[in-house]
């Protein structure tokens, strides 16, 4: 499995589209990699933005996974308007996200000491 890291120790921005609506999401982090089956990962001080609305995110690391249709993000969680199936949520945080980007469905999880926190609008 060929892999490509990309200037570690800068901050680097990576624009990425996923879904049939091409929604692109602008990714910036400490460090980012990409392998020859589409995968993305982000590491450190991640923050992902949409372009196409006010989504945006942060957490300590950034996964997409091609096979799955999966973007996860990890550690310490914030997100901020997030819309799904007619559910818009103004924030939320927790320790684990994962958005699965083919129905925009997600899953918020946390850990045992933690719980997570949402902020809906109706």
């Amino acid at each position: 499995m060929k892999r490509l890291l990309l200037a570690p120790a800068l901050i680097l921005l990576t624009e990425i589209s996923f879904a049939q609506e091409k929604l692109t999401y602008t990714v910036t982090s400490d460090s980012q990699i990409n392998n020859i089956n589409g995968s993305f990962e982000a590491i450190g001080n991640v923050v992902i933005k949409s372009t196409n609305n006010s989504f945006e995110a942060s957490s300590n690391k950034l996964k997409y996974d091609n096979g799955s249709k999966s973007l996860k993000l990890l550690g310490n969680v914030v997100v901020k308007n997030l819309e799904s199936e007619g559910l818009s949520i103004q924030s939320s945080s927790g320790e684990e996200l994962t958005i699965f980007t083919e129905t925009g469905l997600f899953e918020f999880k946390s850990s045992n000491d933690k719980r997570v926190e949402t902020k809906l609008k109706f």
